[in-house]
This record gives C-alpha cells, sequence and structure tokens, in this order.
C-alpha cells in the first residue's frame, strides 16, 4: 500500500533563516557605512569661528556693569571721583573735614548710584592723608536697571553706553547667578559696539566702600568677591 511521506515533526513551520540572512547583510552594510564616515571626517577640515575677546586699549579705563539680582545697571564712578576729589590736595589737614561735609553736601549720582566722599581722621594721622579718603556708593532708589527683555538697541544701556568710548574704555561685568542670561545680552551688545569686555562672579550688598587711590576706581569681580 502507498503512504504519502508525512515532514519531521520537529521541522519549524516557520523558518527564519532567509530573515537572519537578510539581517545580517544590513548590519554588515551599516558597520561599512560607519567606518567609512569616520574615515571620511578624520580626513576632513571644519572651519568653526570662535569669538576672542578684545585686549582693553592701551591706557583705558574699567566700566564695570553689575549684572545682579535680575538686571544690568552701570558703575562708572569716573567722573564721581573727579567731582569728589577736585580741590583736596589745596585743603589744608584740619579744614578737610569740613570740606568733605562740604562736598557731600552735593554729592554727585548718575543713572542708578549716589557717590559721597568719607575722611578717616585716624588712618590719616597713620598711613598718610591719600590713605584716608574712601568713596561710598550707594543705590539710587527707584532704579533697579533692566531686565533681560528690555536690553534691546533702544534700552538704557545702551544710551550709557553711547556716552563711552571703545579707545577710551574697557567693560567688566560682574555677575552673580540669577542674571547670567541678561549679562550675555548685555555683553553682546557691548562687544557689537567695539568695547573690550571681560567678567567675573560677583554680588554686592550696597552701599559699598572703596579707596579713592584704588587704581581699578571702584568695586569688582577682581576685588570684591560674593558677601552672600
Amino acid at each position: 500500500m502507498y503512504r504519502k511521506p508525512r515532514g519531521s515533526s520537529s521541522q519549524s513551520i516557520l523558518n527564519l533563516d532567509s530573515l537572519m540572512d537578510i539581517l545580517s547583510c544590513l548590519v554588515g552594510v551599516m558597520l561599512f557605512l560607519v567606518i567609512y564616515t569616520v574615515l571620511e571626517l578624520g580626513s576632513t577640515s571644519f572651519q568653526v569661528t570662535v569669538p576672542v575677546p578684545l585686549d582693553p586699549p592701551v591706557g583705558s579705563r574699567r566700566v564695570l556693569v553689575l549684572a545682579n539680582g535680575g538686571t544690568v545697571r552701570v558703575l562708572d564712578p569716573g567722573r564721581p571721583i573727579r567731582d569728589l576729589s577736585t580741590g583736596i590736595d589745596q585743603v589744608p589737614l584740619d579744614a578737610m573735614p569740613e570740606f568733605v561735609r562740604q562736598v557731600n553736601l552735593s554729592a554727585p549720582t548718575d543713572a542708578y548710584f549716589r557717590y559721597t566722599l568719607d575722611y578717616d581722621v585716624e588712618m590719616a594721622s597713620v598711613a598718610g592723608r591719600d590713605r584716608a579718603f574712601e568713596i561710598t556708593v550707594d543705590e539710587i532708589p527707584g532704579e533697579p536697571g533692566e531686565m533681560l527683555q528690555e536690553l534691546d538697541p533702544d534700552s538704557r544701556y545702551v544710551s550709557l553706553l553711547g556716552g563711552l568710548e571703545p579707545t577710551d574704555v574697557w567693560i567688566e561685568f560682574g555677575v552673580d547667578e540669577r542674571t547670567l542670561d541678561a549679562f550675555r545680552r548685555a555683553r553682546d551688545l557691548a562687544e557689537q559696539r567695539g568695547f573690550a569686555t571681560r567678567w567675573g562672579p560677583l554680588s554686592l550688598d550696597f552701599p559699598v566702600s572703596f579707596s579713592l587711590t584704588d587704581e581699578a576706581q571702584g568695586p569688582g569681580p577682581r576685588s570684591t568677591l560674593s558677601k552672600r
């Protein structure tokens, strides 16, 4: 009697050998493409533009920009120092306290700060008259500075920069952790106008004082770190 042969019971109904062959070929092609790409990139030159800070002009003075508390303010004691110190050399020592008092009756101000002159009689007798003077800077109430969204070509900050010459001053930013975005925007606006810039961590609690003979003419990241 003739009987129809039956397949082996162990043979799988679905054979995956062909699929595995296809996947192996795809993996090989992809691996080849990766190796080829890496080799090509290794022999390819890229041109990348990296901003390089300008060096401060020779003989220029520093202007401090405070990027603190979420706002940006220009702190430039140059003119106030000249106003407060004019005539000091001609004043006798015994008349100095009264001279300082009279000067402070009309203490100079700028866009954000008020400046007063301090004189320490005991320091004058120990270290000399020049070291006895300090400038105290305090905030003007109601002048908080400008936030990130206010920093544009028509802002007060840019207007203040317009009164300065890039050949005469360089800009140093004192930055706290709350004001990084506003600082970056303010720095871009300054560099677009040709100012050399530097920056460092700084947070100030006003009023602040500095020596009249301070070469930096005011507090900054190099001399006054965060008090918090």
